[in-house]
């Protein structure tokens, strides 16, 4: 299913259905509304909030941006190995392991400017199993570039999780690490194409409705690509394959 500037998606059938009934199936397995092009927001449509000023935010990125200055790349660390349990893997810059406190870390940087702002840290235990995760530094409009920003030029892949993004094998793409991100995903001077990998639950469908909204507005090609299990994201979806 492809959105073109003018809206539109077109279906194929190779069992004689008919066109329309296709085109409502493909709307209610994904969440959209008949005209999701000018339906406005729903209230509980995730978004990125203003805050107020937060005086301890610099020392806090600071802070998050030293555990990424101490980390080394992830090649032979438990690291690799936890990506290779998840059936994935990673070749870029993006991501790194702590070996101190094993943990593998994502540099979060600025979705507009490519400022780094934090870190996203997954916490291992001694076999490269995930203990639990958390991001430190700004996560406010914050990025895991995946993919460089070199290496996007017409198109760009984004999603939520960084191993929801990997599991798509698609390139470029950035892991915007939550609803509210993919929510409020800005449109970017000299992308003329975006691909919303979905989560498949009310949020994850929401927030790409919303970001496909915005980037169809500015006469943007948005495509919005979910996995088929209802509840699942396409790392869950790779694991049962």
């Amino acid at each position: 299913m492809k959105f073109g500037a003018d809206g539109s998606f077109s279906v194929t059938s190779f069992a004689g259905d008919d066109w329309q009934n296709c085109k409502d199936h493909v709307r209610e397995r994904l969440g959209l509304p008949n005209d999701w092009r000018h339906e406005p927001a729903n209230d509980d449509t995730p978004v990125i909030r203003l805050r107020e000023r937060d005086d301890d935010e610099p020392a806090r990125i600071r802070s998050a941006l030293q555990r990424w200055e101490h980390a080394i790349p992830i090649a032979g660390t438990l690291a690799e190995t936890y990506l290779a349990s998840r059936g994935l893997s990673y070749s870029g810059d993006a991501i790194r392991f702590r070996e101190n406190d094993r943990t593998m870390v994502a540099l979060m940087t600025d979705v507009v400017t490519n400022e780094p702002c934090g870190v996203h840290c997954t916490y291992l235990d001694r076999d490269g199993q995930k203990i639990e995760r958390k991001m430190r530094g700004r996560a406010l409009g914050a990025v895991v570039r995946l993919s460089a920003d070199e290496d996007v030029h017409h198109g760009l892949g984004i999603g939520e999780g960084i191993e929801t993004c990997l599991a798509t094998g698609f390139a470029p793409i950035w892991a915007c690490l939550s609803a509210g991100t993919v929510a409020a995903f800005p449109v970017l001077g000299g992308i003329e194409c975006l691909t919303i990998f979905a989560d498949r639950d009310h949020a994850g469908m929401s927030a790409a409705n919303a970001c496909g909204r915005r980037w169809y507005e500015a006469d943007k090609e948005v495509e919005i690509v979910a996995p088929s299990e209802i509840g699942a994201d396409f790392a869950d979806e790779m694991e049962v394959a």
